[in-house]
Parts: structure tokens; sequence; C-alpha cells
């Protein structure tokens, strides 16, 4: 079983934007095994994604309608095998939490054919900004996301 961790700051954007998009990548493939989650650094538990985010996920084929926020927690880091961030600041609450994880982190804006895929690429925080905002972050998630899956695939 391999465990895939996306982590943003709030839980209700990027990381569950990231989340349903790579499970709807894997449904029907032969790639039982793969536990995708998300949690966020300063998460409230329990709160829905906005109504623009859901609006504008489902536009581009990803349903997050039913998300509900969780908070990051230790377990969680702990055993995930990846953990997926989108800013260099989740990295570094992460590797506080457990100083151990810093071989299973990665900024998941490195898989990105937009920005050239660098390390420290991060993904834009849409919230609380317009449509175009949530539109732009959710397309470079979805462009990480499928370069992701393609290195699955082949791993």
């Amino acid at each position: 079983m391999k465990n895939i961790l996306f982590v943003c700051t709030a839980n209700i954007c990027r990381s569950p934007f990231a989340e349903r998009a790579l499970k709807k990548l894997l449904i029907g493939k032969k790639m039982a095994g793969i536990k995708v989650y998300s949690a966020g650094v300063s998460a409230v538990p329990g709160l829905p994604s906005p109504p623009d985010a859901i609006r504008i996920a489902c536009e581009l084929g990803v349903d997050i309608t039913e998300h509900l926020s969780r908070p990051l927690s230790p377990p969680m880091v702990e055993e995930a095998d990846i953990i997926l961030v989108m800013s260099l600041l989740h990295r570094e609450v992460i590797l506080g939490m457990n100083p151990e994880s810093e071989d299973k982190l990665k900024l998941l804006g490195s898989f990105s054919t937009f920005y050239g895929g660098g390390e420290e690429t991060e993904i834009p925080d849409p919230y609380g900004l317009t449509s175009f905002h949530y539109r732009s972050s959710f397309n470079i998630i979805r462009d990480c996301i499928h370069n992701l899956y393609k290195e699955l695939i082949l791993d």
C-alpha cells in the first residue's frame, strides 16, 4: 500500500482538488494499493470548500462538493509514503512535526510543466480571490497531478 498525502493551508481548495483529481485518475486502473488523502496545516475540521472552488473544480471535472477539511496530524505524516505540499511553508511545518519526513516531502509544483517543474515551485493559494485565480491554481494542480500519475505508473 502506498499512501499519498496532499497538504495545503486550510484543506479547502488546493489539497482537496489535488486529492480528488488523483483519485479520479486512479479509478478503474490497476493501481489498487494507493491511498490518497489530504489535510491542512491550519485547517479547522469539517469546513466545506468555498463555492467558487467547488464550481471551478466541477468545471474542470473534479468533484470536491462533499469534501470537509481535516487538520494535519503527526500520524498522517508518519503513515504517508509521499507528502506533496503546495508551498515551502507547508514543508517547514511538516519538518517541524517530524524531521525524519524530509525524504518523503516534495512540492507538488515540482511536477508542473507550466513552470518547468523546479524543485521549489509553489502552487498559488486562490482562497478569497477571484474565479480566475481558482481556475489558474487548479489548472496548475491538474497538470502536476497528470505528471505525478505518469511517475506513479512507471514506479
